[in-house]
This record gives structure tokens, C-alpha cells and sequence, in this order.
């Protein structure tokens, strides 16, 4: 199957993270799945810890979905965990469109009865998520919420470069979210997550209380999906509701329309 991996920050700058990625998707994909990344426009993927930047891009990922249906690609996914645009590309997208959190968040409550959330140090990104908990309808399964005591520019510097120092604290964290109630763990940021997957952290291993990343989760997600489109005869997504699929015609008259970025 051929899957598409759309990206929130620009291709130049980025290289060396696609790479990773791209390590963790080859022990976990499986044999034939083909994966090709795009990217959006936007410059510093740190503007993605800020409210604005982070809606007005979003729009930009949407219209990399619709370009990757259009393309052929089997199913698409993002690698962000703030899933942006997933919602509104399955209204535009023929193929199966997955958000790596929602995925993960729902596969988390098929390991216990609540699991809990390790983020970034951001407290902007930790309200983010608190309300993409809400929107998936799962605060009831949900534990808490703890952000790692590293702030972000050195996560995202010399975690890359040092991914036991970042997965130790994801642990530590993970170990507090567990004596708190939390069967299990998801990494609300497609960066920690990275990290975590290259250092090897699948689980809190004394407790057998497994930790996941949501890239991991979010291709197994859609690679499931897609077979069950192809052979079982699903669709893409209930075109009931949100889902209603908007015509190729219309959405060329409302790009026009806007003149979007």
C-alpha cells in the first residue's frame, strides 16, 4: 500500500528528524507498505506551540491531504499530535485519513481502563491537548496530564541528539501518571515520540505498562484502515455528519474563493 505522512513545518530543516522517522516507520510497517513524506510551508515547527500559527497552518496540512487523495495514495495521515485538519480532510479526502492522537488515545483504552498523557513542557501545548482530549469525548479514561520537566528547545536539541536523556524523564513522568491511576501512557508530541521510539522506550518495563508513541500508533492505525477499506469494504470515513464528502468542484470554488495560502 502506498500511504502519504504530511508533515505541520516546511521540508528544508527537516531532513534529519524525516530520517528518524523513517527508521522507526521501517521496524514497524508492513512488508509493501510504501511511505512518502510532504510537508507544509511553515518556516519553525515551534510556532506550532502557539494558538495562531498553529489554526492558520493548519489549513495549509489540509490542502496536503486533499492534494495526497488526489494523488493516489491509499491513506494519509499526519505526524502531529495535535492531529490539525484531520477533521476537515476526510471531508475531501476519497482515502482513509488518520490523527496519530486520536488513534492513539482510543488503542490506549484497549490496555486498561484509563491511561495518562506525557507532553512537552509547554503549557500553551498542554492546554491544546487537554482539549483534543475533550473533543475525542475521552476525559472519563483519561488520568491526567504531566509535562516533562526539560523545556522544549532542549528536548528538541539535544534530545535528537541524546534520546535516553529526553526518555528517561518520558519514564519518569510515565511513572507518576501510573501511581496516579493510569494503566497505560501516550506521548502527546510527534517529537517525544520520536525520541522515545529511537531510545527503545515501548514501556514502563517493571510494570509491564506499555508507553505509546503516537507515529507508531498512527501507521498501524492507518495501515488497519486502509486494508479495511480495500478488503472488507468500509469507507474512508462515515460520510454522515462531518464526514459529508465535499465535491472536487466545490472545494476547487471555495479555494478560489479564499485565495488560502
Amino acid at each position: 500500500m502506498k500511504l502519504c505522512v504530511i508533515h505541520i513545518n516546511a521540508e528544508k530543516g527537516s531532513e534529519n528528524y524525516t530520517k528518524m522517522i523513517d527508521g522507526i516507520f521501517d521496524g514497524i510497517k508492513a512488508p509493501g507498505t510504501e511511505i512518502t513524506h510532504r510537508f507544509a510551508r511553515l518556516k519553525r515547527a515551534a510556532d506550532t506551540t502557539y494558538a495562531y500559527p498553529y489554526y492558520i497552518n493548519s489549513l495549509d496540512v489540509v490542502h496536503r491531504f486533499h492534494e495526497a487523495s488526489e494523488d493516489g495514495f491509499d491513506g494519509i495521515m499526519v505526524a502531529c499530535s495535535g492531529d490539525p485538519g484531520v477533521i476537515q480532510a476526510r471531508s475531501v479526502s476519497r482515502v482513509p485519513v488518520v490523527g496519530p492522537m486520536a488513534a492513539s488515545m482510543h488503542w490506549a483504552c484497549e490496555y486498561g481502563s484509563r491511561f495518562g498523557i506525557v507532553t512537552t513542557a509547554d503549557r500553551s501545548w498542554y492546554e491544546a491537548v487537554e482539549m483534543i482530549v475533550e473533543a475525542n469525548g475521552l476525559m472519563r479514561r483519561c488520568s491526567g496530564i504531566r509535562g516533562i520537566e526539560i523545556p522544549s528547545k532542549e528536548a528538541f536539541t539535544r534530545g535528537f541528539v541524546e534520546p535516553a536523556f529526553v526518555a528517561a524523564e518520558i519514564e519518569r513522568q510515565s511513572r507518576k501518571l501510573i501511581e496516579e491511576g493510569a494503566n497505560s501512557i501516550v506521548i502527546a508530541s510527534a517529537g517525544l515520540s520520536c525520541i522515545a521510539a529511537v531510545a527503545g522506550l515501548r514501556q514502563v518495563a517493571d510494570l509491564e505498562a506499555p508507553i505509546f508513541d503516537v507515529l507508531s500508533i498512527g501507521l498501524k492505525t492507518l495501515e488497519m484502515r486502509v486494508e479495511l477499506t480495500a478488503k472488507a469494504g468500509f469507507p474512508p470515513v462515515s460520510r454522515v455528519g462531518m464526514g459529508e464528502y465535499f465535491q472536487p468542484a466545490d472545494t476547487a470554488r471555495v479555494k478560489a474563493l479564499f485565495n488560502p495560502l
